[in-house]
C-alpha cells in the first residue's frame, strides 16, 4: 500500500512541475488577446454611416442663370427675372441664348435644348419700361419640367396639387375659351400674382405666369 501511495503522490507531483512549465513557456498563453472585428464590437450607434446626397431642387441657393430648370417660381419673380426690373438690363443680364429681336421687341424667351419647355419675360409693348409678366410654359406631354415653386409646383401641377398647397388660391375664368386660371395672390401688390393656367381636357398645368396683369396674356406676341 505505502508503494502505491508513492506513486500516486510522485504522479501528482510531475503533474504539477508540467503545469507550472507550460503556464511559463506556452506562447498561446502569454499572447495578448485578439480584438473583436468591429462588427462584433461596434455598437450601431457606432457604426460609421455616410448621409445621403441632398439633391439640388429649384431655389436661390442652387439657381443657374444659364440654367431655368434651378430656377424657383416666387412672389414677383422668376429665378433672376423680377417684376419691376428694366426689361433691357434683364435680356442684357442672360446669356446669349435668349432671343430678343425687333420682331417682337417686347418680348424675350428661351427655350430648352430637349425641346420640352419655353420660358419667356415681357415689358409694355409701347415702349422701353419695366417687366411686367415673366412664364414657364409646356411645350411637350412631359410633366415636372422647368422652374418649380419652393413647394415643388410647376408646369404640370395639377387643380389639386396647387390647391394642396394653397387652399385660397382663386378659380379665374381667361378671356381665352377653353383656359381658366388658379390665381394666387401676394400681399405686396407690386409682386403680382401667380396663375396657373389649364387647358380643358387637361389635368396638369400647362403654363405659370409671374405677373402684374390681371391675366397673363395668351399669346406675348401676338
Amino acid at each position: 500500500m505505502m508503494r502505491i501511495r508513492a506513486g500516486i503522490a510522485l504522479t501528482g507531483v510531475l503533474a504539477l512541475a508540467m503545469a507550472g512549465c507550460a503556464s511559463e513557456g506556452d506562447p498561446a498563453d502569454t499572447a495578448e488577446p485578439t480584438s473583436a472585428s468591429p462588427s462584433e464590437s461596434a455598437s450601431p450607434s457606432q457604426t460609421p454611416s455616410t448621409p445621403p446626397p441632398t439633391p439640388t431642387t429649384p431655389g436661390q441657393d442652387a439657381e443657374d442663370p444659364a440654367d431655368p430648370a434651378t430656377w424657383e417660381i416666387e412672389d414677383g419673380e422668376l429665378g433672376p427675372i423680377e417684376l419691376g426690373d428694366d426689361f433691357d438690363e434683364v435680356v442684357a443680364s442672360l446669356p446669349g441664348d435668349w432671343v430678343n429681336d425687333d420682331s417682337c421687341a417686347w418680348v424675350a424667351y428661351w427655350s430648352a435644348p430637349d425641346g420640352t419647355y419655353l420660358v419667356s419675360f415681357q415689358r409694355d409693348a409701347e415702349g422701353a419700361g419695366p417687366v411686367i409678366a415673366a412664364t414657364v410654359e409646356s411645350l411637350s406631354d412631359r410633366s415636372g419640367i422647368g422652374p418649380r415653386t419652393e413647394d415643388g409646383l410647376g408646369v404640370g401641377a395639377t387643380r389639386e396639387d396647387v390647391l394642396a398647397v394653397h387652399p385660397d388660391a382663386v378659380e379665374v375664368d381667361s378671356p381665352i375659351e377653353g383656359i381658366s386660371f388658379l390665381r394666387i395672390d401676394d400681399d405686396d401688390a407690386s409682386d403680382g400674382s401667380v396663375f396657373f393656367q389649364y387647358a380643358d381636357g387637361q389635368d396638369g398645368a400647362t403654363r405659370v405666369a409671374v405677373t402684374t396683369l390681371e391675366t397673363p396674356a395668351y399669346e406675348a406676341c401676338a
